[in-house]
């Protein structure tokens, strides 16, 4: 069986690829998706089961244009994966720019994401993000 930790690096990169069945197809029937963020953000609620996930990716594609999509760091313990990121684009319907970084939370079982938790730090416009390494120690 697929490791925990691969199923989720197989999942950024169908993301970033723009194969979303094959990203839902690591997905759940049953999945639970969070995204934690500004409630301004269209995307910054819970979606459930893949037609859930599968409305999130369409919230996605019709307002934000990502010029960069970057996993970072990954972490893996049990079921478990934390995956530490960072992202780049505007919105499409105010052309603003804006910078995010990110975690992602994981729970895999029997092969299969069963819930995502996204903790979003967001800055648009003029915002800009604190300077940041992302060195490993």
């Amino acid at each position: 069986m697929t490791s925990p930790l691969h199923i989720v690096q197989d999942v950024y990169k169908k993301f970033t690829a723009g194969d979303f069945e094959g990203f839902l197809e690591l997905c759940d029937e049953k999945i639970e998706w969070v995204v934690n963020g500004p409630d301004a953000l269209e995307k910054c609620q819970a979606f459930r089961g893949k037609d859930g996930v599968r409305h999130l990716l369409d919230i996605l594609g019709s307002t934000w244009h990502f010029s960069s999509f970057h996993a970072k760091n990954f972490v893996h313990q049990d079921n478990t994966v934390v995956v530490l990121g960072e992202e780049a684009g505007r919105d499409m319907g105010s052309e603003i720019f804006f910078e995010n970084r990110w975690t992602h939370v994981f729970d895999v079982k029997d092969g299969k994401i069963i819930r995502f938790r996204e903790f979003l730090c967001h800055w648009a416009g003029k915002q800009k993000p604190p300077v940041m390494t992302w060195d490993e120690i």
